[in-house]
């Protein structure tokens, strides 16, 4: 995860942990607009901005991205509850894209390389499917 979001995001968990809601929802808030513009995907409109964060990673949840929607937008603080929830909806959304994201193409990149290296040769010819010999009873 880039540091700069992880900070925000220790600083909302601290905040929060104090029950300083005003701090946490402001940190957690400037967290999610560090993702948007470190995705490449920031803009005016809070709402734009995550709808193109969800169609660059389309694998998610779309639920998470309906969490941040509701509770991420707007300057007000959040209840304790409502921070709770926003925080571990964005932590899930960012070890989605940042964690297992990047454990995805390294083992695509392993399976790419092993398959390069693969003789065409070795690989055994495709069969033709024989027809089943089996014979249903007759009663």
């Amino acid at each position: 995860m880039p540091e700069p979001i992880r900070q925000l995001l220790e600083e909302a968990d601290g905040c929060l942990n104090m029950t300083f809601t005003t701090g946490g929802s402001a940190c957690a808030r400037r967290a999610i607009r560090k993702t948007f513009e470190i995705e490449g995907v920031e803009g005016d409109d809070f709402g734009a901005s995550l709808r193109a964060l969800a169609q660059k990673h389309e694998g998610l949840p779309p639920t998470l991205f309906r969490v941040i929607e509701l509770l991420g937008a707007g300057e007000d603080p959040l209840h304790v509850d409502a921070l709770k929830a926003l925080l571990a909806t964005f932590k899930g959304i960012l070890y989605e894209i940042y964690v297992l994201g990047e454990e995805r193409a390294e083992s695509l990149a392993y399976v790419s390389k092993l398959l390069q290296a693969l003789d065409r040769e070795a690989v055994p010819p495709k069969q033709k499917p024989r027809p089943a010999s089996f014979q249903p009873r007759k009663s």
